[in-house]
Parts: structure tokens; C-alpha cells; sequence
């Protein structure tokens, strides 16, 4: 959905209609009116009266993006540059929010890349200390994003918001964007509901069949959604074509911008990167284009006030001063000193103590301005010794550095294979007590890895002494059960690992280990697939997952494998 319309207010241009019923499809989409934070019931019921399952499954699977190529300039491709913000309960609730964002925008790209020779680069990720819970998508939230960054160091600004309940039936359901502008937001996607009706009433398909018909769907689902709201920002109206990006409600058969709309686009795209320091270059040239836009594209006022919006635009011209940036590093002789100890007492294998050095260096440089370059080697030395959330927050404060964001990548990676939720605290690990929860935990891993049951059961006892309801413990008691063969044991404490904390990949990878022995080969299967679901960069579930296949000397599904593993890391699948 878009922002803004006839006498400042937006017009909502379609309902969400669920995903598999379309029998209205073909009345105008913009007299279809609906709040654009309802969700339907996912329902497979109807589907199934005097139809058989495949031809249900060929229906409800995506043909795929298939935008057609050749309206693009030719020579190196351009870089739209891309900040995205996350509200505090779209990172609590979306794990490891900044790799999944990340490898969304690279999916957006290879879509894109071939018809406006552009390709979407994350400029940086940081958080939006703002929470959403309750708040219908509208004004107030683009509003709001416009207040927090002005848009003029990036091509795009992007809120993450509180995530949706239910399925996502349509594209306006879960996103508001600012028409002819830098701004639009998103929420998240609530897809588990999805995948478990799909399993409940696919019961002749495989695990296997299901599992690859919800990734088809929900990989779908996200590029289109993303390139809905971005169309909108580019100045397109909504669509009557089901088939098209650009009508409000989702369907899997959704391909394509229409002829028209990538006119539009390639132009707005043209002038804007020409021409980054105006605000909105491609106002003049835009308004003939606007004006012989079809009857199909919007309603009759949404296409009288976007043709306004551009002729007075076009009356005015503004450049944008640089930015200011500093990128030295500032901190004063003590707080140098300090640093410098706690390099030293974490080389010495005391990350304890190092921590206690650096958190008043990190409390007090709060209170100044800095840097980036400061806070990235803030940033640097807190993740090392495993102060995790002072380093994710500090990387944030660092800004648009690669290597920041690599830091915060990194880290959401790490609390998967940690067993160590954003909100440890209320399972007795504060962020002050985190660099010792996670050398105790490596310690203990590493013990376990060697095969030293008895060192390993030492340090275990003391980790669990220490964090007793921590999920980290319950996963390394599964881990020493498991090596000793004592498999119902070993699947209860990974059970219990779950239960407090579902990213614990390392509970998914044991109980497919355990599933295997069982001679449960699907179980196990689904185990490792939801390991990879949860953390793609981490090998191991892929790896487990691969041997897997080559036992069983399935073919089919290792190729598979291999080819969702280079698509989605752009690299072969680990031996």
C-alpha cells in the first residue's frame, strides 16, 4: 500500500483476498477496501473437493519472477543503496534479522538486475528504538521514518515493523509505502502458520515436497512483496491484473511489472541516480508518462493527484548539502589505557575480566559523539570476548562500515549456535554475565568435540551451576548423552533446549542425529532443514543434511541441496 492520495490522505486500492480463493478477481481493485493490517484464516479446505493433490500443489506453487529484460541502459550496473531499520520488536521476534535482510536484498536483485541493470546494496542495518505492537500500518509510521533519517546519504530507507499474525494474503497486508519517495516499511511474515496447514493437508506428498513447496512460496512471497512497496516509491499506482506485481493481493502467479509500469520505473530510476543530491529529479520528465497513464494503473483520482504531486514538484528544485561524516577514532588517554587491558586479560584468556575493563569504556563513550571507526573497534573487542549485546549495539552506532555489519551478521549467527536468545535474561544470562556464558559454553563444546566425556561433564556441571536455566546447557547435556548413547535421555534435554529457545540449531542437528539412529529418516531430515531455515551461514546442518542424501543415495534431493545452498550463499555446498 501506499502513502498519500487525494487531500493528503492515502486511498487503500485493495483488500486482501486469500491466497487460494480469487473468484473476485476480476472487479476493480481499488473499490476492494480493507485495513492493510488484516491477515485470513490460511485455508486449504476448499481445495480439496473432487481434486487431487498434485493439481493442488501446481497451484498453489509460484512460476517464479519472470520480469522481462531490455529496458535498461546498458554498461555496469548502478547501485541503489539501501538502509533498513528494524523496530524493537521485529528484531526480537525475527532471529539473525540482519543475514536474513541481507540475502533478501541480494534475491531482490537478481530479479531486478537484468530488466533496470540495477542491483540493491545494503548500505547499513541499524535499529529503530521504537516499538509498533498494535499500530496499523499508515502515515504516522512513514512519518516517523522520515523523522529518524532524512534519506539524503541513501537511494532507499526501509522500517521493519512489528511482524503480522496469520498469513500474508496480500502485498498492502504488510506494507506502506510513501508514493514517489525514498520511504516504505514492512512488516513480518508470520509463515509457520502456512507450513503447518500445508502439512496438515498434504498428506499423500513427501516431507521433502511440502518443505520445498513452502520455501518456493514464501521466497515468492517476500521479493514480491518488497517489490510492490518499491514500485510505489518509484510512482506506480496499483494494478487490476492479478498476474502483475503491483495488485494489492498476493497470488502465486505473480510475475511481472506491466509495459507501462517499467516505463515508469526505468525513468524515476534514470533521473535518481543521476542525479542524487535533488530530491526528485525525474519530476518534469515524468509528468507526459503520468499523463497518458491507462485506466488500468489506479483509480481516477490516484492517477489526478499523482500527476499533481509531479507538476508541483517540477516548480522546485532543492540540492542536499553533504554529510557530515567522522570516521576518526576518539577516546581519551583513560578509556585508551582501558582498551588496551582488556586486549590484554582476553589474550590471556580471561574474558571475564577484559569485560569488566571495557563495559564503563563502552558506558562512557555513549555519552559522547563519536565516530564510526571508534565504535567499530568497540564493536570488534566486545564481540571477541562475548559481550554480544554491547557489541550488536555498538556495531549499530558504527553505521554504514562493512565491517560492522559484518559484526552484526556474525553475532546473530553466533547466538544460534550458543543457544543464547536476544532476551537471555529472563533465562538468567544479563548481558553483563554474557562473555562468561560463552566461554564456559566453547569451553564445554570443545571438551565435547574431543570426545573428553569426563572433562566435558566437569565443565558442564559448573556452566549449569552457573546458568541453570540457560537452553545452551540442555543442548550440551544432549550433546554428552548423545555420545554415550543414551538417546531418550539425550532427546528430552534437547527437547527442553527447544522449548526455551527455538533458534538452538544445535538441538535440531542432535535430534536429527538421534531421528537417524531411530532409522527415522524424515524426522531427522526436517530437523536439519529447520537448522538450516534458522542460521543458512552455519555448515553444519547443511552438511549433516548432505551426508544424509549421499547414504541414502538420494540424488535428486542432494542436487537440490547443492543448488538452494549455492542460490542462497553464492558458494559450493561444504564437504
Amino acid at each position: 500500500m501506499y502513502s498519500g492520495g487525494v487531500n493528503g490522505r492515502a486511498r487503500w486500492l485493495g483488500a486482501a483476498i486469500c491466497v487460494l480463493v480469487v473468484a473476485a478477481a476480476d472487479a476493480r481493485a481499488e473499490k476492494k477496501k480493507k485495513k492493510d493490517d488484516d491477515s485470513e484464516p490460511f485455508n486449504l479446505k476448499s481445495l480439496f473437493t473432487g481434486r487431487r493433490e498434485a493439481e493442488t500443489v501446481k497451484e498453489l506453487t509460484p512460476d517464479g519472477l519472470n520480469l522481462t529484460p531490455g529496458v535498461a541502459p546498458m554498461g555496469q550496473s548502478r547501485v541503489i543503496r539501501v538502509r533498513i531499520y528494524a523496530d524493537r520488536d521485529y528484531r526480537s521476534q525475527i532471529f539473525r534479522w540482519q543475514v536474513k535482510a541481507r540475502a533478501h536484498i541480494q534475491r531482490v536483485s537478481g530479479v531486478v538486475a537484468t530488466v533496470f541493470n540495477v542491483r540493491f546494496e545494503v548500505e547499513s542495518l541499524r535499529d529503530w528504538d521504537r516499538t509498533h505492537i498494535s499500530l496499523p500500518l499508515g502515515d504516522a509510521m512513514i512519518d516517523e521514518l522520515r523523522a529518524l533519517d532524512d534519506g539524503s546519504e541513501v537511494d532507499l530507507v526501509v522500517g521493519l515493523v512489528t511482524p503480522m499474525r496469520g498469513v500474508a494474503t496480500s502485498a498492502d497486508a504488510i506494507g506502506r509505502a510513501a508514493l514517489l519517495s525514498r520511504y516504505f516499511v514492512l512488516r513480518g511474515m508470520d509463515d509457520d502458520q502456512e507450513l503447518q496447514a500445508v502439512q496438515n493437508e498434504l498428506k499423500l506428498i513427501s516431507a521433502e515436497e511440502v518443505h520445498r513447496l513452502y520455501m518456493q512460496r514464501k521466497a515468492h512471497k517476500e521479493i514480491v512483496v518488497f517489490l510492490h512497496e518499491w514500485g510505489h516509491t518509484l510512482g506506480l499506482l496499483h494494478n487490476e491484473d492479478r498476474k502483475v506485481i503491483m495488485n494489492p493481493a498476493y497470488d502465486p502467479k505473480q510475475a511481472d511489472f506491466s509495459d507501462y509500469e517499467k516505463r515508469i520505473l526505468a525513468l524515476v530510476l534514470e533521473r535518481r541516480l543521476a542525479a542524487r543530491d535533488q530530491p526528485f529529479p525525474e519530476s518534469a520528465d515524468l509528468i507526459p508518462l503520468l499523463t497518458a497513464m491507462p485506466a488500468t494503473e489506479g483509480s481516477d483520482a490516484d492517477r489526478a493527484y499523482l500527476l499533481d504531486l509531479a507538476r508541483s514538484r517540477a516548480k522546485v528544485g532543492a540540492a542536499r548539502p553533504p554529510p557530515d561524516l567522522k570516521d576518526t577514532i576518539e577516546l581519551p588517554s583513560a578509556d585508551i589505557d582501558a582498551f588496551n587491558r582488556a586486549v590484554g586479560k582476553l589474550n590471556a584468556g580471561h574474558a571475564d575480566d577484559a569485560w569488566k575493563e571495557l563495559a564503563p569504556v563502552d558506558a562512557r563513550t555513549r555519552a559522547r559523539k563519536v565516530g564510526g571507526k571508534t565504535w567499530l573497534r568497540i564493536a570488534e573487542l566486545e564481540a571477541a570476548l562475548g559481550a554480544l549485546t554491547a557489541a550488536d549495539e555498538a556495531a549499530g552506532r558504527a553505521g554504514a562500515l562493512p565491517a560492522a555489519q559484518k559484526i552484526s551478521a556474525d553475532i546473530e549467527s553466533m547466538r544460534h549456535r550458543i543457544a543464547l536468545p536476544l532476551e537471555a535474561t529472563k533465562l538468567g544470562v544479563p548481558p553483563d554475565r554474557e562473555p562468561a556464558y560463552v566461554a564456559a559454553y566453547w569451553q564445554t563444546a570443545k571438551l565435547l568435540d574431543g570426545s573428553d566425556g569426563a572433562a566435558a561433564r566437569t565443565r558442564l556441571d559448573e556452566l549449569a551451576q552457573a546458568f541453570p536455566d540457560a537452553p545452551g546447557v540442555e543442548v550440551l547435556t544432549c550433546d554428552l548423552e548423545l555420545q554415550a548413547k543414551h538417546l531418550a535421555v539425550a532427546s528430552k534435554h534437547c527437547e527442553a533446549a527447544l522449548a526455551k529457545f527455538k533458534g538452538a540449531t544445535r538441538a535440531h542437528v542432535l535430534l536429527a542425529a538421534i531421528a537417524f539412529s531411530m532409522r527415522k529418516g524424515p524426522v531427522g531430515e526436517q530437523h536439519l532443514r529447520q537448522a538450516i531455515l534458522l542460521d543458512p551461514a552455519d555448515p553444519t546442518g547443511w552438511r549433516a543434511l548432505a551426508r544424509f542424501y549421499r547414504q541414502t543415495r538420494a540424488s535428486r534431493q542432494l542436487a537440490a541441496l547443492e543448488n538452494q545452498h549455492k542460490e542462497l550463499l553464492s558458494s559450493p555446498l561444504p564437504e
